[in-house]
């Protein structure tokens, strides 16, 4: 070992304490001086050696900014580099943003450690790979749905921010190894020929997909473009060792293309070209585990701090993209030949009579699906799961609930007897409390019930029910009825001869901010599966994101969206928080950002679990102040509980809780 080799090592502790948020300085042992070494995990005492926790070592260095003693590293877990330079650059960042903490980050970002795949590339780590010359990767031909110049701007260099639209319609390949050929959406097809026109460069490139049947699907179109050893797939159903395995493969010297869903844009790069995100608007991509950060927000993130390309793409913008394209933050890139899918509203092809309007598939719908199935698979997307998802009394129209904790009842299947959807708890003998009835009548119809009546009403037609629990992914080309909950729709080898989007009505009588949106995005998403000479009928909704779906100008339906929100102050024209917990908690806060431009305060208001919650809305100029003051307030809400003393009770932990930019808000 070097005489003069560094020896203190600065670390990110692996700890939701906030107080704990911030680089903490060790001594490296004598016995690891030269071992040490930045993105490395070890793990650290805490409190005089009381406590030993994980912590990655961000960097090693020559002198300690801390004058007094330091600690010694207690032990090094693993000599690999798992978290890259950038990565903890990345997750400072976000944490500063979110009002979180960098060891929040890194959990998402950092897969489970499995020890015998660790060992296994350790072994190999650098050793010179050998390759055939039929291994060579050809670049793609440019789509000519869009012109050189687009084409050119998607695959140019770096620093571009694109909004891109993708054409509809399905392509079939057939992957090597696989028996039966797989239906890949034209959309995903043309990211997998922009990330191999990166990776033939010798870049990386990063793809965010909503959910696994996007891995899939992406997976297999990659397949025909790349070798096997340069697709690394970060998908959370995965098992670990693998997910472990493709993990440490970002770390190595051979460009590659990273799938997976929403953590996968923390993916170490060391040449990052493009970050690509499928869908933004899917709420896929919200996280729910601290700091909860978009993951189109860190994917911009990571575009300023490492000048890559970003695409957006989609075929209906989210309108937080839309903002984007409004402020010239996103170049907006669409086909320029392209002929958009069929779609009729039902409105157009029924008559005047009222049982007609009134009919839940009108019959030009029934004529429609029977013709389709001669040829090919017809789509049918319906609002809700299961068979009958809610129920009220036949007489007085009251809804249903349970006797044990007043939930909705359901109906699992034909006979069964009603359930409750929050508790399970089955309510047989149910009687209405208002009027005494004993019957029961459907207020909405499933998948379930749907599939049902489809397959007697096409007596020898194959139905197939596809929702969140039967993960089915893709199907053949034969005949058959696929009755789809929105987003779970399989995707067909060669498109779908005709699609139903029935319940509209239903589907935007609930009350959310986004409604609009959603509506117009799960239709766009299904219609797009449609064979190129496919018909699409849309029931009930003919106005507003019904008439931006008919008209295909998902774009011009975001930009209205967001025109409206303006005028509202709602997101994303501008960023909101929410602040919860003690009264005086809550109220310190509060005081912290009151006396910032543009902050405005609505509450706070009791919540349901006997605190009190409190919403901000702030600018994004203000954002970065905004986040700081309120972190402040965390920590000394954490750190200024009653301490333990013997034969006194601890006192009670902080319940302050801050969250930036929460999804559905409104």
């Amino acid at each position: 070992m070097p005489a003069d080799a560094p020896d203190v090592a600065r670390v990110v502790v692996a700890t939701p304490l906030p107080q704990l948020d911030r680089l903490l300085e060790y001594r490296v042992p004598a016995a690891l001086v030269g071992r040490v070494g930045p993105g490395m995990r070890v793990r650290v005492p805490l409190r005089s050696g009381k406590r030993v926790l994980p912590a990655y070592v961000v960097e090693v260095v020559d002198e300690a900014e801390y004058a007094g003693d330091l600690a010694e590293i207690e032990e090094l877990v693993s000599e690999a580099p798992v978290l890259t330079p950038e990565i903890a650059a990345l997750a400072r960042e976000v944490a500063d943003r979110q009002a979180g903490t960098a060891a929040d980050v890194l959990r998402l970002a950092i897969p489970e450690r499995s020890v015998r795949v660790e060992q296994r590339w350790l072994e190999v780590r650098g050793e010179p790979v050998a390759r055939d010359a039929e291994t060579v990767i050809d670049i793609p031909e440019p789509p000519a749905t869009y012109t050189p110049d687009d084409w050119a701007e998607l695959t140019g260099g770096d620093d571009r921010r694109i909004a891109l639209r993708v054409p509809t319609g399905v392509d079939t390949v057939h992957p090597p190894g696989r028996r039966e050929p797989v239906g890949v959406p034209r959309a995903l097809g043309l990211i997998a020929d922009l990330a191999t026109t990166y990776v033939a460069a010798g870049r990386d490139v990063i793809v965010a997909v909503p959910d696994f049947r996007d891995v899939e699907l992406l997976g297999a179109a990659l397949e025909v473009r790349l070798p096997a050893d340069r697709i690394r797939r970060l998908d959370t159903r995965a098992k670990p060792a693998v997910r472990y395995r493709d993990f440490l493969a970002c770390l190595g010297d051979e460009a590659g293309v990273v799938i997976g869903t929403r953590s996968v844009v923390y993916a170490p790069a060391s040449r990052l070209a493009c970050v690509i995100v499928w869908d933004d608007g899917d709420d896929s991509f919200e996280e729910p585990l601290a700091p909860y950060a978009h993951t189109r927000e860190v994917a911009l993130a990571r575009q300023r701090r490492e000048g890559t390309t970003l695409v957006l793409a989609a075929h209906a913008p989210s309108v937080e993209t839309e903002r984007l394209v409004e402020i010239g933050w996103l170049r907006p890139v669409a086909p320029t030949r392209f002929r958009p899918p069929k779609i009729v509203p039902s409105n157009a092809v029924i008559g005047d009579e009222a049982g007609a309007r009134g009919a839940r598939i009108p019959s030009a719908a029934w004529r429609l699906a029977r013709e389709a199935l001669d040829s090919g698979p017809v789509l049918v997307q319906v609002a809700r799961a299961g068979y009958v998802p809610g129920l009220a009394c036949d007489s007085c129209r009251t809804l249903a609930r349970c006797r044990a904790c007043g939930g909705p009842l359901r109906l699992a299947r034909a006979g069964a007897a009603p359930t409750c959807a929050v508790c399970g708890t089955t309510n047989a003998g149910w009687r209405c409390p208002e009027c005494g009835g004993e019957r029961l009548r459907s207020i909405a119809v499933g998948a379930g019930r749907t599939a049902e009546e489809l397959g007697r009403a096409f007596p020898g037609v194959r139905v197939v029910v596809a929702d969140g629990e039967t993960g089915l992914v893709s199907i053949g080309a034969a005949p058959a009825l696929v009755v789809s909950t929105r987003g779970a729709e399989p995707v067909p080898a060669q498109g779908y001869r005709a699609v139903l989007l029935l319940d509209g009505e239903r589907l935007l009588a609930r009350e959310a901010l986004d409604v609009g949106l959603e509506a117009l995005r799960y239709w766009s998403s299904a219609a797009a599966l449609l064979a190129d000479r496919g018909s699409a009928v849309l029931v009930g909704a003919e106005e507003g994101p019904g008439r931006a779906l008919v008209d295909w100008r998902q774009p011009a339906y975001a930009a209205a969206e967001l025109a409206d929100r303006r005028a509202l102050e709602f997101p994303p024209a501008v960023r909101v928080g929410t602040v919860s917990g003690t009264a005086a908690e809550v109220d310190r806060a509060l005081d912290a950002v009151r006396d910032l431009d543009g902050v405005r305060i609505l509450g706070p208001v009791p919540d349901d679990d006997g605190s009190v919650r409190a919403t901000i809305r702030f600018g994004y100029a203000a954002g970065a102040e905004v986040a700081r003051r309120l972190k402040v307030e965390i920590v000394k809400a954490a750190t200024s509980g009653r301490p333990a003393v013997a034969g006194r009770p601890r006192g009670r932990g902080s319940t302050l809780r801050v969250r930036l930019d929460p999804p559905h808000l409104f």
